[in-house]
């Protein structure tokens, strides 16, 4: 934010400054049929379940952008929404510098609190997904505890119908990412945990004050350093004629397992992640995204942590442009391989999920989404809540969706 204020200073004295403001409202009608949801501490995987408000505010984001001169611009995004524990809470803040290229080389560097381009959905205004009011598993748990104080940079070379870019970063305030995959599980839903808010975890019986198994809290703070120690990601993506990409990630935030501060641990998490995207005829876009990884926290006891999970999850996305119209269709899958202490805390976990979402733009500034998402999911540590293990969820909703 220092680097922010000082760009527009600068900005100022050389007398170029390029300001903008858009705002994004999203009014909310939703039903659901699904146990407590997690983010009322149950283990249901949609924001919203039976005793949840049928008509809501679900989100006011401000996305504010400034061009300092020809190559430095600012990004940063607020919001609220009713189930952040703030007020209004930070989701982005950077600083980007993209030099006038010489040669054929294109170089870009980002700076400050970011998403990772990992997300195949949320391409929209204030990383909203135009596909859908729903991103898939995956990205939902991206939007949950995915969040870096990073240093970026990426080298984009294109050459006749080829685009190649190499990403690289290292970061740090990403330690606790793996909490709430491996005690919660994967779940689907819109939220952007904001850098400040804290997140609910289920009341289960291997964490939180009585248990002398973990003492991990009932909640977690996503974006925060614990272990000094920074991590690092890095990516390449390739585009041919503009209409195929596909590409391959890695985040790695190196969290020292042992160390535990300010009620938080360090939790050693790694992932791959890969897509593949084309643009068929009849205007018509596929989405294919494969995640796999491994989250590890606690001391070692013979050999094996305290936690230690497998997670993987993928999708395919068709989605149609028909004038005003949009129809999508998705399928998910996830999973979770618990190798640690399996009788007295499994947080394994299989499921599935189809969403059909219609949308229908009203006029340049607004739009109408209809979404229904039906989850199938088995967790054994839903017996700590007295629920069956195997849950089939249905939620629907109706957005409406203003950006101005």
């Amino acid at each position: 934010m220092l680097l922010l204020f000082a760009l527009s200073v600068k900005a100022e004295d050389s007398g170029f400054t390029d300001f903008s403001l858009r705002w994004l409202v999203d009014a909310r009608a939703a039903h659901s049929d699904s146990e407590t949801t997690w983010l009322e501490q149950g283990l249901g995987k949609g924001r919203y379940d039976s005793t949840s408000p049928l008509l809501e505010l679900s989100e006011v984001s401000l996305v504010a952008e400034a061009d300092f001169n020809w190559q430095w611009q600012g990004f940063t995004h607020l919001k609220y929404d009713p189930e952040q524990d703030q007020a209004l809470d930070l989701v982005e803040a950077y600083v980007r510098f993209n030099p006038v290229p010489d040669g054929d080389i294109r170089y870009r560097i980002r700076a400050g609190l970011l998403f990772p381009h990992i997300s195949r959905e949320n391409r929209g205004l204030a990383w909203t997904t135009p596909f859908s009011i729903t991103p898939s598993a995956i990205n939902s748990w991206v939007g949950e505890e995915i969040r870096t104080l990073a240093l970026e940079g990426s080298a984009t070379h294109r050459q006749g119908p080829w685009k190649m870019t190499a990403t690289a970063a290292i970061f740090g305030f990403n330690d606790p990412a793996g909490s709430l995959l491996a005690y919660r599980g994967w779940a689907m839903h819109d939220l952007k945990v904001g850098a400040f808010s804290r997140v609910p975890l289920p009341p289960l019986s291997s964490i939180g004050s009585p248990s002398a198994f973990s003492p991990q809290p009932l909640w977690v703070d996503p974006v925060r350093e614990v272990d000094n120690r920074p991590g690092f990601y890095g990516a390449l993506d390739w585009e041919y004629e503009r209409r195929h990409k596909f590409g391959a990630f890695f985040y790695d935030n190196r969290g020292d397992p042992e160390v535990f501060k300010r009620s938080q641990y360090a939790w050693d998490t790694h992932f791959w992640n890969l897509y593949f995207e084309t643009k068929l005829p009849a205007s018509t876009l596929l989405i294919a995204q494969y995640m796999t990884g491994r989250t590890q926290m606690g001391p070692e006891s013979g050999g094996v942590r305290q936690v230690d999970v497998d997670f993987e999850g993928a999708y395919l996305l068709a989605t149609k442009q028909l004038g005003d119209n949009r129809v999508t269709l998705r399928r998910d899958w996830f999973d979770a391989d618990d190798n640690s202490f399996v009788s007295i805390d499994n947080n394994g976990e299989t499921g599935s999920a189809w969403t059909l979402a219609l949308s229908h733009k009203l006029d340049k500034n607004s739009r109408l989404i209809a979404e229904f998402i039906r989850i199938d999911s088995r967790r054994p540590n839903r017996a700590d809540l007295g629920l069956a293990a195997r849950q089939t969820e249905h939620q629907f909703q109706l957005s409406y969706r203003l950006s101005l």
